[in-house]
């Protein structure tokens, strides 16, 4: 787990989202390996001053993997005193190469798990630490004002 500053700037809608990955992750290089991001937006649209990266994920969407996020989600939720269904699940699947299959794969095994299972607000996006490519978008954004 890393310790990031909390962001006093809201992310208001997708495209503030994309950009807020591209600011935590840009590298100078393409990724080396297959790491999944999480990280959370409060209801009041900063984040939670936490990035977990989870080294070393499968081509193929692991599903036991998703259900374990489950329980970082809630603890994150318990440390930052909100409900679980009050904060934004933002994950990012870093991986070398371009946009593909596997990646679409990934997409519906969040959408699946973490919102048809456990009723999971998410988002993925994907890319190469350069780059963010939205696979599963926020399907709703508070009104902030």
């Amino acid at each position: 787990m890393t310790a990031i500053p909390r962001p006093t700037v809201p992310v208001t809608d997708h495209a503030e989202l994309t950009g807020r990955w591209l600011g935590l992750l840009g590298s100078a290089g393409p990724a080396p390996t297959r790491t999944l991001h999480l990280s959370w937006l409060l209801p009041d649209g900063t984040s939670a001053p936490l990035l977990v990266p989870i080294d070393g994920v499968p081509t193929e969407p692991d599903r036991v993997l998703l259900e374990n996020v489950v329980g970082f989600h809630t603890a994150v939720a318990e440390a930052e005193h909100v409900a679980p269904d009050e904060l934004h699940l933002a994950l990012y699947l870093e991986r070398p190469g371009p946009i593909g299959p596997d990646d679409d794969a990934w997409a519906a095994a969040v959408e699946a798990v973490l919102r048809g299972r456990h009723g999971v607000d998410c988002s993925l996006h994907a890319g190469d630490g350069r780059s963010a490519t939205s696979l599963l978008p926020r399907t709703s954004w508070p009104h902030h004002p």
